[in-house]
């Protein structure tokens, strides 16, 4: 305990000559500093900006897409199928929907009709506009957000009911701004009353148009499948597992199930919609860690400029000292002191460059939040602990290598020597 004490006390001693000696010389002290503030600086702002840029990514690529989910599109027969071959496909139906819900792992499975265009009417405007039947909490799924009134319900879903959530761009046109909920508008003659205005997403980085979203119109995909598919025909069901880790075996079970049901045919295809998304996930990985290396490599050259500065400042610290270094040794003072008080010099050097580097890096993060909200983004970037500690880390290195050549330098000045060339 005695020498761990005294350990602290020589070691609290050395950190304190080192300041007094930096505090002397100001203005090199600072030129010395500004290399490892920069690389500090670069390594903090670039590590949290990454990140920050990787989770937006990965926030736009999953509302793109559906992670945990697959869809099994209808290639069956059309309604008026004849030959023996084309009833002998059935395609989906509502009762696929109902079993595949029976499924392990399944969450859910929602139902879908794509519809086509068809003239829509409203009290101030006409156009042909794409209809969309869709099942309870579809768009929910795919996060698109009901700006005014709500969503299709189940009941409705169920009861095939004259329900219609309307794009916001058609919101306007067809009731020239006015509140549409409760209103009616006229879908190839048929009523439907507007209980919802849906409003397109917008991603944070990934340069995706989801704007066709305000210019369609959401019905229940039931009321297709009765008034026009008929005999309970369904364009495709979209089903989303409770763990992305089942879903292979969810996947796998579905499909048997359907075979199953419709006598051995595949009447249908496989869209592996999570499979798409970790493709893309796996894509921005790569481009994101390739950009951050490159990123990591300017910020290195960066702190390597300054342990090359620290290194000229050190010889020259050296130069001045010879007579000090001189009298500690005639004093009693080994090899093995001097070295340690140069290089404890060198490190408090890089530790305060790197302090700063860390105040300087946070201060870039603030200013490109700033930045970015002046052009209507909301971009959060949270400093990351890791860069932190690999500023400190890097910088306390650079400090110790580029430090140990003249530390050693000064360690072998004779005594006799030092003091007469002073």
């Amino acid at each position: 305990m005695g020498r761990l004490r005294a350990a602290l006390w020589s070691g609290a001693e050395l950190v304190e000559d080192a300041i007094r000696e930096i505090g002397a010389h100001p203005l090199r002290s600072l030129l010395t500093l500004s290399g490892i503030v920069f690389g500090a600086a670069s390594l903090v702002s670039m590590t949290s900006l990454a990140v920050a840029m990787r989770d937006m990514a990965y926030r736009d690529l999953i509302a793109i897409g559906f992670p945990r989910s697959f869809a099994l599109t209808d290639v069956g027969p059309r309604s008026d199928a004849r030959r023996a071959i084309e009833v002998r496909h059935p395609g989906l139906r509502l009762d696929d929907l109902v079993a595949l819900q029976s499924v392990p792992h399944v969450e859910s499975v929602h139902g879908r009709n794509f519809g086509r265009s068809y003239l829509v009417v409203g009290p101030a405007d006409r156009r042909d506009v794409r209809v969309e039947g869709v099942d309870a909490g579809y768009l929910e799924l795919r996060q698109f957000e009901i700006a005014d009134g709500r969503s299709l319900s189940a009941l409705e879903i169920d009861g095939a009911a004259r329900v219609a959530v309307v794009g916001e761009e058609l919101a306007r046109a067809f009731f020239a701004g006015a509140n549409p909920i409760g209103r009616t508008i006229s879908i190839e003659g048929v009523r439907f009353h507007v209980i919802g205005v849906v409003v397109p997403r917008r991603f944070e980085i990934a340069p995706i148009d989801f704007d066709f979203v305000a210019r369609r119109v959401y019905i229940p995909y039931t009321y297709f499948t009765r008034y026009e598919r008929g005999e309970g025909r369904v364009n495709q069901a979209l089903v989303t597992v409770s763990d992305t880790a089942r879903l292979g075996e969810a996947l796998g079970t579905a499909v048997a199930l359907l075979k199953q049901r419709h006598a051995g045919v595949e009447d249908f295809r496989i869209d592996n919609e999570a499979a798409e998304v970790l493709e893309d996930l796996a894509m921005a990985d790569s481009i994101l860690g390739g950009w951050t290396g490159v990123m990591y490599a300017i910020a290195g050259v960066t702190l390597v400029v300054g342990g090359i500065g620290l290194f000229s400042v050190l010889l020259i610290s050296v130069r001045e000292r010879v007579r000090e270094i001189g009298i500690r040794k005639a004093l009693g003072a080994d090899d093995g002191e001097i070295l340690r008080l140069f290089l404890v010099e060198s490190l408090t050097l890089a530790f305060l460059g790197a302090f700063v580097g860390i105040g300087g890096g946070a201060a870039l993060v603030a200013v490109t939040e700033a930045i970015s909200r002046q052009f209507g983004k909301d971009f959060s970037i949270a400093i990351q602990l890791p860069g932190v500690l690999l500023a400190i880390v890097f910088a306390l290195l650079v400090g110790l290598i580029f430090g140990w050549y003249p530390a050693r330098r000064a360690a072998k000045l004779e005594p006799v020597e030092a003091m007469a060339s002073a």
